[in-house]
C-alpha cells in the first residue's frame, strides 16, 4: 500500500442537519479549528427542512466569518439523512467528498492524517476513529469507551489491514467522488462502504485521524442509539451474506463471515443461552457453583468487568436490533437525539483542543 503523506487534495464537506440549532455553531467553530487549508475546503450544510433556529445560526456565523466557503443547501421536505446527502452531492465542486455529522467534532489534524490514505489508487473511501468527550460521565459511558477502543484497535483495524472495514459511522468519512454513485439510503453509512468495496476498491479505518462524539449516558439513551444502529448492521451483513451465496460478495470471507455471524446467528445463540441459564444452573447446581467462582475474577478487575458487562449489554442490543429487524421497521428519516445535545457543552470541545 503506498500512502503520500503531502496529499491534501481539495475536499468538498457536507454536514447533514436537521434541528441543530444546539451544535450548528459548535460544529462550524469546530471545522475552523482545522489546520487542513483553508483553501482546500468547501463545505455545504445540507439542512433536511429544519424547523428550529438551525438556518438562522449557521447564517449568523457566516455573517461573522464571510472568508469562508461555505453553501447552505436545503430540502423543503424531511427527506432522511442519506437523501439529503445524496441531494447535496451534485453541489461539490472537489474529488474528495467527507461527510461528517453535525454533533461530531474533528481533532484539528484528522484530515491531514485521513485524506494521504486515498493518494492509493486502491482505496476508495477511509474513516476516522471515534472517541468519546464523556467517557467518565456514567458506568454507561465508561463501558462504552472499554468497547469503542477494543473494537477499533483490534478488529476495524485488523479488518483494514486484511482489505476493508465496512462498518463505517457519520463522525468522519471521506471518500473518491468517482466511487460513490450515491449514499446507501437503506443501510446509511455502512451501506455505502459496502457499495464502494463491490466496486473493487478498499474502505480503511484510519487510527490517528481522531473524532469525538458525546454518548449516551443513560441506559435508555444508549438502547435508542445502539438498537437503531444494530438492525442497520444486521441489515448490512444480511445484504453480505446474499451477495456470498450468489458469490458476488467482494469483500473477503475471512472478514465477512465472522461479521455475519456475529450479528444474524449470535443474538440468537445468545437469546437461547439466557433462556437455558436457569434451568442449567438448578440441574447442574454444583458446576454452576464453580463456573461462578471462576467468573469471579473476571468481574473484580474494572477492565475485565466492563468488557462483561459491554458484552451483556450489547449481546441484548443486538437482539432487540434484530428484532427490529425482522419486523421489516425501517429508519429512512433520521430524528435528533436529544440526550447526547443536552451533556455536549463548550467546555467539553476546549478540553479537547476542538473549537
Amino acid at each position: 500500500m503506498h500512502v503520500d503523506t503531502l496529499y491534501s487534495p481539495p475536499v468538498s464537506v457536507i454536514i447533514p442537519l436537521h434541528n441543530e440549532e444546539k451544535t450548528i455553531e459548535f460544529k462550524l467553530r469546530n471545522l475552523l479549528k482545522s489546520n487542513y487549508p483553508e483553501d482546500h475546503l468547501q463545505i455545504i450544510l445540507a439542512d433536511d427542512a429544519s424547523t428550529d433556529k438551525t438556518l438562522q445560526k449557521a447564517s449568523d456565523f457566516l455573517d461573522k466569518n464571510p472568508g469562508l466557503n461555505i453553501r447552505i443547501v436545503r430540502a423543503q421536505e424531511h427527506l432522511g439523512k442519506a437523501n439529503v446527502l445524496n441531494m447535496s452531492l451534485k453541489f461539490c465542486e472537489f474529488d474528495i467528498v467527507a461527510m461528517s455529522d453535525a454533533d461530531s467534532f474533528w481533532a484539528p489534524d484528522a484530515l491531514t492524517k485521513l485524506l494521504p490514505y486515498l493518494s492509493d489508487p486502491t482505496v476508495g473511501a477511509v474513516i476516522g476513529q471515534e472517541r468519546l468527550l464523556n467517557p467518565g460521565q456514567s458506568w454507561i459511558t465508561q463501558t462504552e469507551k472499554t468497547y469503542v477502543g477494543l473494537v477499533n484497535s483490534t478488529i476495524r483495524l485488523g479488518e483494514s489491514k486484511i482489505h476493508s472495514n465496512i462498518f463505517f459511522h457519520g463522525l468522519l468519512a471521506a471518500y473518491k467522488k468517482r466511487y460513490l454513485e450515491s449514499f446507501n439510503a437503506e443501510i446509511d453509512d455502512s451501506g455505502t462502504a459496502l457499495d464502494i468495496v463491490q466496486k473493487g476498491v478498499r474502505t480503511l479505518s484510519i487510527p490517528d485521524a481522531q473524532c469525538f462524539d458525546v454518548f449516551p449516558a443513560t441506559w435508555r439513551g444508549k438502547t435508542s442509539v445502539k438498537a437503531r444502529r444494530a438492525s442497520q448492521l444486521i441489515q448490512l451483513c444480511a445484504h453480505c451474506l446474499k451477495l456470498l451465496v450468489r458469490q458476488q460478495l467482494l469483500l473477503p470471507k475471512k472478514i465477512a463471515l465472522p461479521e455475519i455471524f456475529l450479528f444474524l446467528f449470535n443474538p440468537a445463540i445468545f437469546m437461547c443461552l439466557l433462556a437455558l441459564t436457569p434451568i442449567v444452573f438448578v440441574e447442574w447446581f454444583p458446576i454452576s457453583l464453580v463456573l461462578l467462582l471462576v467468573l469471579f475474577p473476571v468481574l473484580f478487575y474494572t477492565q475485565t468487568r466492563s468488557v462483561f458487562v459491554e458484552t451483556l449489554q450489547n449481546n441484548l442490543i443486538l437482539l432487540i436490533g434484530l428484532i427490529t429487524f425482522l419486523s421489516g421497521k425501517k429508519f429512512v428519516a433520521w430524528e435528533t437525539l436529544k440526550e447526547p445535545r443536552s451533556i455536549l457543552d463548550e467546555n467539553m470541545l476546549q478540553r479537547e483542543g476542538l473549537i
